[in-house]
């Protein structure tokens, strides 16, 4: 996937927010955190991942809004500050120990939305009202426009500032945590979901034999006719909504017709009928996955981006038999998720195939 500006945006409570994809090392399900006294403004809580304590920034806190209930269905997004170029934090200051988390930190985020790619045109770099056009803001590093929406593009150096790291750090020297035995973080949270909360605290805390990042694979989790599927980050651009949409009579069944992708035509297909499902119906919900084929983009018609996770070697199994109806020469294998399985697409094989065929010449543009 190309890295030049493309971001992860996420929901918080109606704000809208993106973060560089260099920065993001893992999308979590939000678990129980760990309250501290007298810890650093903006830090909901510590969660151990795979051993390493990582601090948790909720941005209502951070930017002095009032606090709002936490849900099951929240996540947390795990940025590496070692990879950000970052203003305020000297990268001397943050330890290379594995051993450590202090490089890690978390933001909560009610909905993480789309992976996308912000033209450098249509990024504003943000000031302070009174400060020149050279003074930067605290948190909020630019605003980026896509379509219709504007998204603030977080900062990450200046979110967890050195007064941050150096609490994480006084913590790992002091090898223990000063809990805050006085409430729960989510004292709404009824028995069943403070179970939810803490088992997934749990799993988080296992920690892994070998360090295994090198081959962790980043997927994204799409819905395709009530299946479950994932497709290589790798193989992506972006994702978009269904916009401009215009339909192409005379084509074959796959090439479903057009879209303008910021004055790009862009054409669009349906993969159902090569994964032997029937064919996608095209709503204002459809959204759609811009990939390479060839000399040209395409748009891979999906219902939903429902995620975007890392796989380990050890997630990915045989193709189980309740997913045999799929077409097996462009299913990689399957992984779980949540509850349910997905198939991994191999969308280099599916778009390169004869039985996809996407001409240009077809469509007269």
């Amino acid at each position: 996937m190309k890295k030049d500006n493309s971001f992860i945006t996420f929901n918080l409570h109606g704000m809208l927010f993106a973060i560089d994809t260099a920065d993001v090392v893992e999308i979590i399900w939000l678990p129980e955190l760990i309250k501290i006294e007298e810890y650093s403004p903006g830090i909901a809580g510590l969660i151990n991942l795979h051993g390493k304590i990582v601090p948790v920034m909720d941005l209502l806190i951070r930017f002095g809004r009032k606090l709002k209930r936490y849900n099951c269905t929240d996540k947390v997004v795990i940025l590496n500050l070692s990879r950000s170029d970052t203003s305020d934090i000297n990268q001397k200051d943050i330890p290379d120990d594995p051993g450590t988390g202090v490089d890690l930190i978390g933001i909560i985020a009610s909905e993480v939305l789309d992976i996308i790619n912000i033209p450098e045109k249509d990024i504003e770099f943000s000031t302070l009202e009174t400060g020149g056009e050279h003074s930067r803001p605290r948190f909020v590093g630019s605003k980026g426009k896509c379509g219709e929406d504007i998204f603030m593009i977080l900062d990450p150096g200046n979110l967890f500032d050195q007064e941050i790291m150096n609490d994480v750090l006084q913590l790992e020297e002091k090898g223990n945590i000063p809990v805050d035995l006085n409430g729960y973080f989510c004292p709404e949270a009824d028995p069943e979901e403070k179970a939810v909360f803490h088992n997934r605290a749990i799993d988080l805390q296992q920690v892994t034999l070998e360090d295994d990042s090198e081959s962790l694979k980043p997927v994204a989790v799409i819905s395709l006719n009530n299946e479950y599927l994932c497709v290589e980050l790798e193989a992506v651009r972006e994702f978009s909504k269904i916009r401009n949409f215009t339909h192409v009579p005379c084509c074959p069944d796959h090439i479903t017709g057009n879209m303008n992708l910021r004055g790009t035509v862009l054409t669009i297909i349906d993969i159902s009928g090569l994964l032997n499902l029937r064919a996608c119906r095209i709503t204002e919900l459809t959204k759609v996955i811009v990939a390479d084929s060839g000399e040209f983009p395409v748009g891979v018609i999906a219902d939903e981006i429902l995620d975007v996770i890392y796989l380990k070697a050890g997630d990915i199994l045989p193709v189980p038999h309740s997913m045999k109806k799929l077409n097996e020469e462009f299913v990689k294998g399957a992984a779980p998720y949540g509850s349910r399985m997905m198939a991994i697409l191999d969308m280099k094989e599916i778009l390169s195939s004869e039985l996809l065929v996407v001409n240009e010449e077809v469509l007269g543009s």
